[in-house]
């Protein structure tokens, strides 16, 4: 892994463990608030305090967990897999206390206080799959960092898009909080009012999320790096490696512009040369250049 990459995982990394924490704190305080809260038939949980004690520790104890098995200068692979799978739980498990503390609840504010204390491990669980994805693609590449193949570092810009991702992660997250947020209108129906502020405030999470997550849209200058059993490598302007499969692409061509469909009809990947002599270089390397019959616009 390049000194760019690595830093840049420790900044994310330190960035996550601040946010992780920062949440658990909220939701502390939020907790503390009802109990010193004045208590009336409109607010007051229909659970013993114990439970409420219990949930809410059962919970903290997990994005706590993930935190700690991430806070050190150079954590393992395994802590960090581990760390991201709490993060993961944490979303999942964090309804619970929401239901124990504050179902029976009409007033919103403490509830969405403590929400918004929850909502800090989607972000943690997105910025913690960075990490992983640059140890599996250096694990995949398997040759030393430095070390370049056969396309020899020849530099182009490609055209970045946000938005894919930025759907991808709404429609994983939105079928994830689907069951959650139905499992809890079925037991604490009076909580449904505070849904439209959940889903407005996660959209914005996520949104900011992918904005934060880096590689900008529109062009960015990539290195290319490899081509070997259909599987085009580059390095991006933060030193991250990269790969795609590319098992029958479709080409189109226009001057040093070259557009790569995995399939017919699909969305492009464009790529943009800086010369004809490194886009024939690239075309003869990958082959490509051969499949013009079949796949050239």
């Amino acid at each position: 892994m390049t000194s760019t990459a690595l830093s840049r995982i420790r900044t994310i990394l330190f960035f996550t463990n601040i946010l992780q924490t920062l949440g658990c704190v909220i939701c502390i305080i939020a907790f503390i608030l009802t109990t010193t809260h004045p208590s009336s038939p409109t607010n007051h949980s229909p659970f013993p305090f114990s439970v409420q004690i219990l949930s809410l520790a059962i919970y903290l104890a997990i994005p706590i967990s993930s935190v700690a098995l991430s806070f050190s200068q150079d954590p393992t692979e395994g802590s960090l897999l581990l760390s991201q799978v709490l993060s993961a739980v944490a979303i999942g498990i964090g309804v619970v206390p929401i239901i124990a503390i504050f179902q029976g609840y009409t007033d919103p504010t403490l509830g969405l206080l403590f929400t918004s204390g929850y909502l800090t491990n989607i972000p943690s669980f997105l910025f913690r799959t960075v990490p992983q994805t640059h140890i599996g693609q250096r694990k995949k590449r398997a040759v030393p960092v430095g070390v370049r193949g056969n396309l020899d570092g020849i530099q182009i810009e490609m055209q970045l898009n946000k938005k894919a991702k930025f759907t991808l992660y709404l429609v994983f997250f939105g079928i994830l909080a689907s069951f959650i947020l139905l499992r809890i209108a079925i037991s604490s129906p009076s909580l449904i009012i505070w849904f439209p502020f959940v889903i407005i405030a996660s959209v914005c999470i996520i949104g900011l999320t992918v904005h934060l997550q880096g590689r900008k849209s529109g062009w960015q200058p990539m290195g290319l790096d490899t081509y070997e059993n259909k599987t085009m490598w580059w390095y991006t302007a933060r030193g991250s490696l990269a790969s795609v499969l590319l098992k029958d692409p479709h080409l189109e061509l226009q001057d040093n512009l070259v557009k790569i469909t995995l399939v017919k009809g699909g969305l492009p990947t464009n790529l943009r040369f800086h010369s004809q002599a490194d886009l024939d270089r690239f075309l003869t390397i990958t082959g490509m250049g051969k499949s013009t019959n079949n796949h050239l616009a």
